[in-house]
């Protein structure tokens, strides 16, 4: 949930009024009226008082603020942090944030119940068609995207990941009136078992949207976020620009020299904008390098050559079965897309503020350079390793952001990135207990910017 905690996050705070203002100070003395500014602002953004502040004192700011509020809960404010061709990132105090594109939120940050940190097809948004004053042309009234909403799971297990990628199918349909627009939609999350795909999440909503007087901005909003926030109301006090219309999302490969001092990720990303979408698949982010790939080439050799020794271990125990299955395994490892890679997707409003998500492109682990690589690929789910479910597989799933966790049941709903299907641990000879966990953690590296290529089904 957004909330206001002025006081334990001053100095957040103060670091995102530096950034909005370009002060580097928050003192006040007689001689700098900048600063004298700058402070009044931050005692009304951050001070100890805990209602918001009136329409009128938001109002006299000099940059986007906008009021937020999650269905019944009290109304707090949000300010522009940064904007670009990726996004509009909008921070509370506390440092969540959610992210707009033309009006609509595509993704959130930092919010204690779950958050949304993907949406596809921005660029056939019908929304986004009227903001860009196409209406009287014929824009379309239905729309179809993908997001992935990252929450703890359902059943707690101290020892695998507490959070998953679930992806959910949205539909909806848009009626305009006037200056109000409304959305009308399904967001539903499927499972697939036994070859048999069932919805097993399914939510109705209804979004609604008031332009300005001139159609160019969404003034206020009522926007469904995910199952567990529901609804997010927008009031805009002071606008921010209009978004400029970006074509629909492309993969991305930056060549990065070495440098001296290492840039960090984000001064990568600000240095090349157009290569960056609204909906350019951010946990899919990967950092390659020659000299991580020279390490990672040794260790899959090894791997390859464990998989061949359990295939003839197999063999030297009359289990023919088992040896079919082994030798299946050993030929979609060798021909899975893997690229050694120290980074495993990032949330990009928290690297603009937390050095966490903001990684240095180390000098050290570079010898010609880096590449920056993002995929266009939502993360569709994929099934890897065995072909088929059986009495003698268990399932792995390995999320895009590098979360790995042993499926106990497949069914529950689909999640973005890999499920990779693989021989039952306790068939399993003595010595290659470990040969499950240890082709999940090498499904970490999938480059998603290559697509989906041998041992995927």
């Amino acid at each position: 949930m957004l909330t206001l905690n002025y006081r334990k996050r001053f100095l957040g705070a103060a670091a995102m009024l530096v950034a909005l203002t370009g002060c580097s100070t928050l003192s006040s003395t007689p001689d700098n009226p900048q600063t004298s500014a700058v402070m009044q602002s931050f005692n009304l953004l951050f001070g100890d008082d805990q209602a918001a502040p009136e329409r009128a004192q938001l109002a006299q700011l000099p940059y986007p603020v906008s009021y937020v509020q999650f269905d019944e809960e009290a109304p707090n404010i949000i300010v522009l942090g940064s904007t670009g061709n990726h996004g509009q990132y909008w921070y509370s105090a506390s440092n969540e944030a959610l992210t707009l594109w033309q009006g609509r939120i595509i993704r959130s940050s930092a919010l204690t119940r779950e958050n949304r940190v993907h949406t596809s097809a921005l660029s056939a948004d019908p929304l986004a068609c009227y903001l860009q004053g196409n209406n009287q042309t014929g824009c379309s009234n239905r729309w179809q995207r993908v997001i992935h909403i990252e929450r703890p799971v359902a059943d707690f297990n101290p020892h695998q990941p507490q959070h998953e990628l679930a992806r959910f199918e949205l539909e909806s349909s848009f009626v305009q009136q006037g200056r109000d627009i409304t959305e009308t939609g399904r967001a539903i999350r499927y499972a697939q078992k036994n070859g048999v795909r069932k919805a097993v999440e399914q939510y109705e909503f209804s979004n609604s949207y008031r332009l300005s007087q001139d159609g160019n901005y969404v003034i206020e909003s009522k926007q469904w976020l995910s199952p567990a926030h529901g609804y997010v109301h927008l009031d805009m006090v002071n606008l921010a620009g209009v978004n400029a219309p970006r074509p629909a999302v492309a993969s991305t490969t930056l060549e990065v020299p070495v440098q001296t001092p290492s840039p960090r990720l984000a001064q990568v990303v600000a240095a090349s904008p157009e290569q960056f979408y609204p909906d350019t698949y951010w946990p899919g982010l990967r950092i390659h390098s020659d000299r991580l790939d020279s390490r990672f080439d040794a260790r899959h050799a090894g791997m390859l050559k464990r998989l061949r020794m359990l295939t003839e271990t197999y063999r030297y125990d009359g289990n023919t079965e088992l040896v079919a299955l082994a030798e299946e395994l050993t030929a979609a490892f060798a021909a899975w897309p893997l690229r050694a890679s120290y980074v495993h997707g990032v949330d990009p409003a928290r690297m603009l503020t937390t050095l966490q998500e903001n990684p240095v492109l180390n000098q050290a682990d570079g010898d010609s350079g880096y590449q920056v690589v993002i995929a266009a690929s939502d993360a569709t789910p994929q099934q890897v390793g065995l072909a088929a479910v059986s009495e003698v597989t268990e399932s792995w799933s390995v999320q895009p952001n590098g979360e790995v966790q042993r499926l106990a049941d497949t069914a529950k709903g689909e999640r973005a990135g890999l499920t990779l299907v693989t021989l039952r641990s306790d068939l399993l000879p003595k010595g290659f207990r470990d040969v499950n966990a240890q082709l999940a953690m090498f499904l970490q590296h999938w480059n998603y910017a290559a697509g989906a290529q041998g041992g995927g089904q």
